[in-house]
């Protein structure tokens, strides 16, 4: 497995559970912490978005829950539950959502599950599917057959100084058929957003352990 499948699979392994009809996502975290805290000059903004930062796609929302969102916008948009830490959830159209939060309560990870009903899945229902994919996010960075990946990988600076090349931002989309029909998967995630958020909070913490230091 590559580099680049390796830091994917530690750190945005996701498990769904579909008991009672509900998206249910468990995101690993554990290995962030070594590369948390990273010094982001073209991240200009605390609300929202960042401003000025390159995209894997072009729109950066899955049904107007957009990557860098305040919950309490989110929440304007539907009730949101808690499930645990970072983890909130909700069903607004049909679709299951699955966020995931910052510290300052900024989405940086948007999953949904839209059920299509039951039918075979076959090459025009495909086209149709690329197509307005593309048409929102752009064109794809590899997939196809129903399963696409949009990737952006950035130099990330480590703790420590080391600079490493990072899939800092990417999204996927596929089509899941199964007993219960077939099912559209998407998955959004920016790092960059909860590292800002992190940086933020220890800023003050971090300026005062400094501060105190005695020799």
């Amino acid at each position: 497995m590559t580099t680049k499948g390796l830091w994917r699979l530690a750190l945005t392994a996701a498990i769904h559970d579909k008991r009672a009809g509900k998206l249910r996502t468990i995101a690993t975290t554990f290995a962030i912490a070594s590369i948390a805290f990273v010094e982001w000059g073209a991240i200009a903004s605390v609300q929202g978005e960042p401003t000025g930062v390159r995209s894997a796609t072009k729109a950066r929302d899955i049904g107007g829950f957009a990557l860098g969102m305040d919950i309490r916008d989110a929440k304007k948009l539907s009730p949101l539950t808690r499930i645990a830490w970072d983890d909130y959830q909700t069903k607004k159209d049909g679709i299951d959502y699955d966020f995931g939060l910052t510290k300052l309560g900024h989405i940086y990870r948007v999953d949904s599950s839209q059920p299509l009903g039951k039918f075979a899945v076959d090459d025009v229902f495909l086209r149709s599917l690329e197509s307005k994919l593309t048409a929102k996010y752009g064109k794809p960075t590899e997939g196809s057959a129903g399963a696409y990946n949009w990737s952006l990988i950035e130099p990330v600076k480590r703790t420590g100084g080391e600079t490493l090349p990072f899939e800092t931002n990417w999204t996927s989309a596929n089509v899941e058929s199964g007993p219960d029909g077939v099912t559209l998967n998407i998955k959004m995630i920016d790092f960059r957003i909860m590292w800002r958020d992190d940086a933020q909070v220890n800023r003050g913490p971090r300026d005062k352990a400094s501060a105190t230091i005695k020799l």
